[in-house]
């Protein structure tokens, strides 16, 4: 492995630097080429064993080419003082990984529900550790007491926004300066452990999110990486002739290279005992092609490589658009779905909501696109940070009022205040849950956040998850919704099934029926979804149930007084029988789910 790695009496060293005549490691009060600690070469690496070197013990490379000596920070630290390279005090620093983990297994991946979170903001907003804040940034210890309130909500997962050390203190964490290294404004590594320890304790995994596609354009240690060739000159870890919109891509054609991104996936699993990792902008990956499409061949010995060490753990892109081909092919076992939210977000709008509602259920779409397994998909109908948050001073796309814009759901229809906007919300979840997929909800959006998500604050105010707006009476309905709806996921395993069928189409009031059930088994829901205004009562309405007969019992009504509807709205102590015509009679309020168990 690369980096320093703690031994009882010092520290094994490894460095990739092909350039270098000699590689040495300065640390304490060896600050030169004369006093540093000469590494052994080993082909392209270096590598060696430094006694007496303490947990703690700050560290440099030295690199000498042609006479020269050039300092270089470790990639592969585990930790650094922070991100800046202009800081003559910055370094790597020497950490022991040993920690006691409870027990705990990652969870099957159909039994996931996922929420999505940003560790600097996710704490400090009116609550009580607002005082502790500083530069409005959280440390990820401060989480620790906001498990329960995830947990309450029926979640089993926990993805985390970068939390590797990026570009100054506060970002959304996809500007990576070092990928070993925890961010230093998040608290330290072993401050990490102990959260994700306590996460597993509240039986939540916990993913991370991991920037492979590109490196920072500030703070970037590959820059000028072993030996220096002047102020344009990439280094061996980069690719020049490849660029993202948001930094250079990485020389994957180089094994060693790759073997860095490899081994800090290994790092990940086996010093933080995370259950997953989500890879950010995986087309990003595939468009860098290099010499003989190297991209995509890295996604490929990436995940092999960690399925080989870690077959339990569930790997997700952001593969944007979706093709099967990332988890057929490049051996993802899931990528996100944001075709979910937006064909949601048009059919909400009355945008053909009916075909809208029908491309985002199951696992084909109707794309031509053919994945193995419903949870081969990651499913966000409300959005996720990226549709959540505005990192443009709350005018993304420079056009005030545009749709594109990046709100939370309920802005798009009135705000928090507006009861439609809320009902569709609670509309979004029910459907996230019951449809295929494995559902994920962004911070925030189950309490009706207002306006947008950033990690500062801006003309318009402060972006971060407001602890306030959580427990007020608006966000209280939605998280009883959320908790619920959770819970009936949990209950029927048919929800967690490979079955999805779409039995009844009502282009003309917008209604739509589905049914899941579990073959040769005892379990089957049907869902309704009303998505639209008129209202239907006195059992008045007939759908149909799929040849499904038998007697039925209503498990979930969104419109429900106790998540903000209105009482004797839905079907509670009625328990209709599917009908000679194969259709049971029930009220379906307008913009409502309902969800009805065969008894």
């Amino acid at each position: 492995m690369l980096g320093a790695r703690f031994e009882n009496n010092g520290a094994r060293f490894r460095v990739w630097a092909p350039n270098a005549d000699e590689a040495l490691v300065a640390y304490d009060n060896h600050s030169d080429r004369t006093t540093a600690f000469a590494l052994t070469r080993n082909g392209e690496y270096f590598d060696g064993f430094v006694p007496d070197v303490a947990v703690g013990t700050r560290y440099k490379y030295i690199f000498v080419e042609s006479g020269r000596e050039i300092p270089r920070i470790d990639p592969a630290a585990r930790d650094t003082t922070h991100s800046g390279l202009g800081d003559r005090d910055n370094g790597g620093f020497v950490v022991n990984p040993a920690f006691h983990w409870p027990p705990f297994r990652t969870p099957r991946f159909e039994n996931l529900i996922i929420y999505q979170l940003h560790v600097g903001t996710f704490a400090g907003m009116n609550d009580h550790f607002a005082p502790r804040i500083q530069n409005g940034v959280a440390n990820i210890s401060f989480l620790e007491s906001k498990l329960g309130y995830i947990m309450e909500l029926g979640f089993n997962a926990i993805q985390l926004l970068p939390i590797q050390e990026f570009h100054r203190d506060r970002s959304w964490g996809y500007n990576p300066s070092f990928y070993y290294s925890v961010e230093s404004a998040y608290g330290s590594p072993d401050e990490v452990r102990h959260f994700v320890a306590k996460a597993h304790e509240h039986g939540l995994a916990v993913f991370f999110d991991v920037v492979y596609n590109h490196v920072s354009d500030n703070d970037n240690p590959f820059w000028n990486w072993d030996i220096y060739q002047g102020p344009d000159d990439h280094g061996a870890y980069l690719f020049p002739p490849y660029r993202t919109d948001w930094g250079w891509g990485a020389a994957f054609h180089k094994q060693p290279v790759r073997d860095f991104f490899v081994e800090n996936a290994f790092m990940l699993f086996e010093e933080y005992q995370i259950d997953g990792l989500r890879f950010d902008a995986t087309r990003a990956i595939e468009w860098n092609r290099g010499p003989d499409n190297n991209g995509w061949k890295f996604l490929q010995e990436l995940t092999w490589r960690i399925k080989e060490k870690f077959p339990e753990k569930y790997l997700i892109a952001e593969h944007l658009e979706d093709h099967d081909t990332i988890v057929r092919d490049a051996g993802m076992n899931a990528t996100w779905f944001a075709a979910a939210h937006h064909e949601f977000q048009r059919a909400a709008q009355g945008e053909d909501p009916i075909n809208k509602l029908k491309a985002l259920l199951g696992k084909d779409f109707g794309y031509g696109h053919n994945y193995p397994h419903q949870w081969n998909l990651v499913k966000y109908c409300l959005g996720s940070h990226d549709d959540c948050g505005d990192d443009k001073g709350g005018d993304t796309l420079n056009k005030p009022g545009d749709w594109e814009r990046h709100r939370y759901f309920v802005e798009f229809y009135g705000g928090r205040d507006n009861w439609f906007a809320r009902a569709k919300a609670r509309l979004g979840w029910a459907l996230n849950v019951a449809a295929m997929g494995t559902p994920m909800m962004f911070m925030g959006l189950e309490c009706h956040h207002w306006g947008y998500w950033h990690d500062t604050s801006d003309r318009y105010g402060d972006h971060r998850f407001n602890w306030a707006i959580a427990g007020d009476w608006q966000g209280m309905e939605m998280r009883r919704l959320v908790a619920a709806a959770n819970a009936i996921r949990w209950t029927n395993p048919c929800l967690r099934s490979e079955t999805l069928n779409i039995v009844h189409e009502d282009y003309t009031n917008n209604v739509l029926a589905f049914k899941r059930y579990v073959p040769g088994g005892n379990n089957c829901v049907l869902t309704v979804v009303n998505i639209g205004d008129k209202n239907f009562g006195n059992h008045s309405y007939g759908g149909r149930t799929g040849g499904q007969f038998g007697q039925w019992t209503q498990i979930l009504c969104t419109q429900d007084a106790t998540f903000g509807g209105w009482d004797g709205v839905g079907n509670a102590f009625y328990e209709p029988w599917t009908q000679g015509d194969g259709m049971i009679y029930i009220n379906v309020p307008p913009w409502s789910v309902i969800m009805l168990r065969l008894l």
